[in-house]
């Protein structure tokens, strides 16, 4: 026989210490806040340790508090796996996205019905934000694609979505007036950055054996944003090419150097999910799907006729 405390204690616990709350376990249990205090009393009782220090409205690990979570996490996860398998399939499920915002407008937006169509019988809610989602504490998202990769935590699987190429991007019109020959000529122009891009204007001069003068860049918080500024004409972007498709496809936006420049790649979004959601019907559907559309998409679109 298994010398085990009770499964509701250690399930208690479990929720507890990775939520880092007995409130927030409560409603992820749907238990009341004194039920979580009882059951993580009992186990403590079972161990004979302290294994939370209580403080007012919170509470923290003791250091046998952490060893047993960092043991019973992974098992958990591994529960939850191995039973997902015959978990039946329903003929209508809900699939929580949550993404950074100009990944969701300037690329998966425009994608989505292609989702859509293929799974009828699946419902997509969509939310975004800069920051992204704690699946560990949010209980809301069942997926989160981040801009840059996300900080490891326990029990959550992170999965990039391929390569990217960051290019300098600017209108034609600009470009007609200051011909960019080699890639010096790029320091006569104004250069435009977004400020949760990982690639840098440095980056790219560094890259091309050139040094960049100090001097002020115009940036924008949101890719999306320093696209736009170069449609407008402000200058050149230095921004992924997944980010401009709509905008290279209709001519308003051209590649500066005509692709003769050397190009900087590099994973850029991460596709995040519970390890224990892995084999769930919407999650499953949702990955095999990305991955395919996304390998290879950032090559650049054909400008459109006419």
């Amino acid at each position: 026989m298994r010398k085990l405390p009770s499964f509701f204690s250690l399930r208690a616990f479990e929720a507890a210490a990775r939520l880092g709350s007995f409130t927030q376990a409560a409603e992820e249990l749907h238990l009341t806040t004194s039920a979580i205090s009882h059951q993580v009393r009992v186990l403590e009782q079972w161990c004979g340790k302290a294994l939370f220090i209580r403080q007012t409205r919170r509470v923290s690990l003791t250091m046998e508090g952490q060893l047993l979570k960092n043991k019973l996490s992974p098992a958990f996860d591994a529960i939850e796996d191995a039973c997902a398998a015959f978990r039946p399939g329903d003929d209508h499920s809900v699939l929580a996205v949550h993404c950074a915002p100009s990944f969701a407008s300037k690329w998966l937006s425009p994608r989505l019905a292609q989702f859509m169509q293929a799974h009828p019988g699946i419902t997509l809610q969509m939310s975004s934000s800069a920051e992204p989602a704690d699946l560990g504490r949010d209980g809301g998202a069942d997926i989160d694609i981040a801009y840059g990769p996300p900080p490891h935590r326990e029990g959550v699987a992170v999965e990039a979505l391929g390569s990217e190429a960051t290019l300098p991007l600017c209108s034609p019109r600009l470009l007609a007036r200051h011909p960019v020959q080699q890639a010096s000529d790029l320091l006569q122009l104004t250069l435009i950055e977004s400020k949760l891009n990982p690639v840098r204007w440095k980056d790219w001069f560094d890259l091309h054996g050139i040094r960049l003068p100090p001097r002020a860049h115009p940036s924008f918080d949101r890719g999306s944003l320093a696209v736009a500024a170069a449609v407008d004409g402000l200058g050149v972007a230095l921004e992924t090419a997944r980010f401009a498709e709509a905008e290279l496809a209709r001519g308003e936006l051209v590649v500066a150097g005509d692709g003769k420049f050397k190009t900087i790649r590099r994973e850029m979004h991460f596709l995040c999910y519970r390890r224990g959601d892995a084999g769930a019907r919407g999650i499953k559907a949702f990955r095999e799907w990305i991955a395919l559309v996304a390998d290879g998409t950032d090559d650049l679109p054909a400008p459109l006729p006419g």
